[in-house]
């Protein structure tokens, strides 16, 4: 049975991790306000943007770009985000689960992977599989300069036909406190082969407000200067660039809220095992005096 003595020990370390993590928290929540507001901030020009792709490849043949095709060969490419550290709860296991869900239909040896996030990069490592271009530590002040290697990879690939499919898998950034793992295709742009039917409902698009989605449904009239040729693949490699950046933004969000919520809990927590052991402490001590009171007595009768 433990002393007072390492009682007393133990809170003092318990009050010293719990000042730890309440440090941890203030700072995941002043870099979740400022990721969350870039997120939220791009989502309405990203969602447009899908939008106006999907009207602009329903007015245009598939011969004006490689883009609008639908490759029937190829291997598979996935980029997966996941954070850099850790005391983010299952943020990190939730993504990499939903990755491994979709990627056991293909083989390993058909699958190339892009990884943001050191996290997802030692574990698909671990797995075998072929990882083509990794990146880390973009969880602060991410620029959409940092995700254009990785669309200048999908997009090349896609053209050239060296990929069929190319994913998007991250954490989909709701609210502070609700994120989601999402999977997005990139291309082909409108998947509809049965390989992809069981993913579809884990496939969220972009939040669209009620008056967008009202504009959406309408009818437009795009003219192209100079030509649709010229015009189109300069759109497509932007509007991927931007669906690619959108999802670092999300997963960024995600990660600061689920870090500050996982600190929240860790202090709380914190706090109650020092009051459970102040009262154990407490009772030890009263026992002691109890005692000693009883054997003073004993020896003066």
């Amino acid at each position: 049975m433990p002393s007072t003595r390492d009682i007393k020990r133990r809170i003092k370390l318990i009050q010293t991790t719990s000042q730890i993590t309440r440090a941890m928290e203030l700072v995941s929540a002043t870099k979740m306000k400022r990721a969350e507001s870039e997120a939220r901030g791009s989502q309405p020009y990203s969602a447009r943007g899908r939008k106006i792709l999907r009207a602009l490849m329903e007015h245009s043949d598939a011969d004006v770009s490689p883009f609008l095709k639908t490759n029937t060969k190829g291997k598979i490419l996935a980029l997966i985000i996941t954070p850099d550290r850790g005391l983010c709860g299952a943020l990190a296991g939730n993504v990499i689960r939903e990755a491994n869900l979709l990627l056991s239909k293909y083989s390993k040896d058909e699958v190339d992977l892009m990884t943001i996030g050191k996290l997802g990069q030692d574990t698909f490592r671990r797995q075998d599989y072929s990882i083509i271009a990794t990146a880390t530590h973009l969880d602060w002040k991410p620029k959409i300069f940092d995700i254009r290697p990785f669309a200048k990879i999908a997009l090349d690939g896609y053209s050239t036909e060296k990929y069929r499919r190319v994913y998007l898998i991250f954490n989909h950034f709701i609210s502070s406190s609700s994120t989601r793992p999402a999977i997005r295709w990139l291309f082909p742009f409108s998947p509809t082969e049965s390989e992809d039917a069981e993913f579809l409902q884990k496939i969220e698009p972009f939040p669209l407000g009620p008056k967008e989605d009202e504009h959406a449904t309408e009818n437009f009239e795009y003219l192209f200067e100079p030509s649709p040729a010229k015009v189109l693949p300069f759109i497509i490699r932007n509007l991927v660039e931007m669906e690619m950046y959108q999802a670092l933004l999300d997963s960024n969000a995600s990660e600061h809220s689920a870090r500050m919520i996982a600190m929240h809990s860790a202090t709380e927590n914190a706090k109650e095992l020092v009051d459970d052991l102040s009262l154990t402490f407490n009772q030890m001590r009263q026992e002691g005096i109890t005692r000693e009171l009883a054997e003073i007595s004993a020896s003066n009768a």
